[in-house]
């Protein structure tokens, strides 16, 4: 059936819409709808785009027509509805988007307070709106056929609806884009039908004037225009009538609202002149540094890259007219180097650390640069500037593959952070329990650990001979352990390489499992150990170390062994102690230990977010002739690399 004409009480001038209570009508009778105050709604989330009456999408009041089950909510749809609902009129609360799809939620008032159904578009109807805003010229027609010869055009206006085809509403895409049928009023034919879509049904609002930039709309010249109204339709999103210098257009969002300003900006370094509010626009010029006054910004720009620097500002310049970002400039606290980069992958340039665009796709390709400033970003990144063949440009370094050179001589050996293994134990008490197995217990204030249970974790594999407990790493380490005995062993390629002695005697569980101190569990495996919330944590960085080139002769009386190392910086901050790291020790086979060189990392640079460069520098003094000598980087007796090498002292 199609509905007869609806009175609706309007309230002119207005931002908002009144929503409407129906008084239950007689079958037949006019529907009459009084407006009640709108209501803030209270705030829900679903599963689905949704939207309220009051938002002048969604209609106030559906009839239905057939039996129709209800929920709490509509997660339970899958059970027992709570009850149903005859056929009638319900009031709506909310419903999902859009709503006149084949199925849709709606959220709707009941005598047992608000419910959840879902209505096929086939036992549904719905009144249509009272009046619609036409936004192109529309033919008429005397039925709704558009076989039948057109009765006349309508030019853009508002029009009165009368009446609408039955199931007027159903959409069958998502765009909208379905024809419907609606009978409107003429003050000289009298009502008429109009074969209009879905999406053009809504109302035109004038709204308060506003310059606008939009970037992605080419309709638009220069993408500048000015808003005048606003066009809300139960089936489209809302879209706006923007006026330019070619005539109307219209927009799918309010683009970036540009404010009349009189200020003076101090563009303190070199910064980019852009055509348009966009990095992404034509670049009008580089400006050296200079003050310059702004007759119009943009603030909270939504097309910037950045929330830090949001605002940008339409400038008068040495260079012309144009816009201006302070986030498209060199930052302000970057310092000069004269460090040498080793680019052993493609980098790509930027145009600024702080702007995220990509200059020009531009990249370098491995090289051997010599960057002019560098700077660290909040999150911890260097980056560095170079002077390329697309003129200045910032690039971040690959901190797996390129490296910083030219900090003393070249580097020996070179060692990175591969991976972590990780251990955690719950504190419940005076022992340590991973679910229900015992793994650890104090004895005079200090903590004992099972070594299975770190060998497992650890990834060591556990071997008996006479005695002994071997542990066996898949990086060459491994120790020995005998239940007490205060000495170790400590293995490098299956052989044995050292004695350590243990603060306290390994021991033995009465099942059989080992226990070591705590202090002995960091020196023998490496481990760090934390305390995190009610759990003692054991962690254990590994390393790829690689031997490059250690000279065989040198005319010096000393050597000196340079290594380059990356590490995380997550696990262990960049402030960490020194001897947290792995140490360099440098040492002459058969010497007195106490001869043996010994240095810790030093901290070089940030390379991103959380890798750091390092390096070692150790000074070995040496006699004429042969030196055996042997290098070796460990964490406390753990040994990560180890090589013997001779030097040839010649003079």
């Amino acid at each position: 059936m199609s509905w007869r004409r609806i009175v609706i009480a309007a309230v002119v001038g207005t931002q908002f819409i009144m929503t409407g209570a129906i008084h239950a009508p007689a079958e037949g009778a006019t529907v009459v709808w009084k407006p009640i105050p709108s209501v803030q709604p209270e705030i829900q989330y679903e599963m689905f785009p949704s939207d309220i009456p009051e938002s002048g999408k969604v209609p106030a009041v559906i009839r239905l027509l057939s039996r129709i089950p209800f929920y709490d909510k509509y997660e339970d749809s899958g059970g027992t509805p709570q009850g149903y609902l005859a056929p009638q009129e319900v009031q709506v609360v909310k419903a999902g988007m859009p709503w006149s799809l084949e199925h849709t939620w709606w959220k709707v008032h009941t005598w047992l307070g608000d419910k959840w159904i879902n209505v096929p578009s086939s036992a549904l109807e719905v009144a249509p709106p009272t009046q619609v805003s036409l936004l192109d010229n529309t033919l008429m027609y005397a039925s709704p056929n558009t076989n039948t010869p057109s009765t006349g055009t309508l030019a853009p206006q508002d029009v009165e609806v009368v009446a609408a085809m039955k199931h007027w509403f159903a959409m069958e895409t998502y765009d909208g884009s379905t024809m419907t049928w609606l009978q409107v009023h003429t003050t000289w034919l009298g009502d008429q039908w109009i074969h209009i879509s879905l999406n053009h049904i809504g109302k035109l609002r004038s709204i308060q004037p506003q310059k606008a930039y939009f970037m992605y709309d080419t309709s638009i010249p220069q993408g500048t225009g000015e808003i005048t109204g606003e066009f809300i339709s139960p089936f489209n999103s809302t879209t706006y009538r923007v006026e330019t210098e070619n005539g109307v257009r219209w927009a799918n969002t309010r683009g970036a609202e540009i404010k009349v300003s009189n200020e003076t900006i101090n563009l303190d370094m070199r910064t980019t002149l852009f055509a348009q509010p966009h990095s992404n626009g034509e670049e009008v010029a580089i400006l050296e540094p200079q003050s310059s006054e702004v007759f119009e910004r943009i603030d909270n720009n939504p097309y910037g890259n950045t929330t830090k620097e949001p605002v940008w500002y339409h400038v008068h310049t040495s260079a012309g007219d144009g816009w201006v970002n302070k986030q498209f400039a060199d930052p302000i606290d970057a310092k000069p180097t004269d460090v040498t980069i080793q680019l052993n992958s493609n980098a790509e340039l930027m145009s600024y650390p702080t702007s995220g665009t990509w200059y020009k796709f531009a990249q370098a390709s491995p090289q051997i640069l010599h960057p002019i400033r560098y700077w660290d970003d909040e999150l911890g990144n260097r980056w560095y500037q170079i002077n390329s063949y697309v003129g200045l440009v910032w690039l971040k370094l690959n901190p797996y593959s390129d490296r910083i050179i030219g900090l003393g001589p070249d580097p020996a050996i070179e060692m990175s952070f591969y991976t972590l293994y990780y251990n955690s134990a719950k504190i419940d008490g005076n022992e340590l329990k991973m679910l229900d197995r015992k793994v650890g217990y104090t004895q005079d204030n200090a903590w004992f650990v099972s070594v299975p249970f770190l060998s497992e974790g650890f990834r060591y594999a556990q071997s008996e001979s006479n005695g002994w407990t071997t542990y066996q790493s898949k990086f060459s380490y491994g120790f020995r352990i005998q239940p007490g005995t205060q000495q170790a062993l400590t293995l490098w390629e299956g052989k044995e390489v050292g004695q350590v002695s243990l603060t306290a005697a390994p021991q033995i569980s009465s099942d059989g499992e080992l226990y070591l101190k705590e202090a002995d569990v960091r020196n023998l495996f490496g481990s760090l150990i934390a305390k995190v919330d009610n759990s003692l944590t054991f962690t254990l960085p590994a390393y790829n170390v690689t031997a490059l080139t250690i000279p065989a002769s040198v005319e010096s009386e000393r050597i000196t062994l340079n290594v380059s190392f990356k590490d995380n910086i997550q696990q262990l901050p960049v402030n960490a102690s020194p001897e947290e790291r792995p140490r360099l020790t440098v040492e002459e086979l058969g010497a007195p230990p106490t001869e043996a060189v010994h240095t810790y990392a030093k901290w070089i640079a940030p390379l991103q977010w959380d890798i750091a460069q390092f390096q070692y520098d150790a000074i070995k003094p040496l006699k004429v002739g042969p030196n055996q000598l042997r290098a070796k980087l460990e964490i406390g007796n753990r040994i990560l690399w180890q090589q013997d090498f001779t030097v040839q002292r010649t003079k």
